[in-house]
């Protein structure tokens, strides 16, 4: 028996996390699809199929899930472009801040340059 690495169990251990969110997602799923089967069943007329209720029932969850995760990823989407544009727009203002900033001192260098030699007189 060999023992096992700490990579090992970190993937063992993620494993089973993902496994367990699986496992609570589908049960809960199987609970509310029965919830609302039984509802739309006391509400339509009995010679409709069983399989056919639960067919459409399921179908409009799913539907709902992925209209609830169409919105949650819209949200994330937005957030995401915001931070985008506040970062660029944060960039470009430091950038026009050191260009100004280097510019004003290659003019100081300028003209302490010019005005050094401007005083001199020749030696008689």
């Amino acid at each position: 028996m060999r023992p096992i690495s700490d990579d090992e169990g970190d993937e063992n251990d993620e494993d089973r996390s993902l496994d367990l969110l699986v496992r609570f997602v589908q049960n809960v799923f199987k609970k509310v699809s029965k919830r609302a089967r039984k509802a739309v069943r006391s509400i339509l007329p009995f010679p409709i199929a069983t399989h056919l209720v639960g067919f459409s029932v399921n179908g409009i969850l799913v539907l709902t899930f992925f209209w609830i995760l169409k919105a949650f990823l819209e949200v994330l989407c937005t957030l995401g472009s915001v931070v985008f544009v506040s970062i660029l727009l944060i960039r470009g203002i430091w950038s026009g801040v050191s260009l100004l900033q280097e510019s004003r001192h290659q003019k100081s260098d300028e003209l302490d340059i010019n005005n050094a030699w401007n005083g001199a007189q020749p030696v008689t």
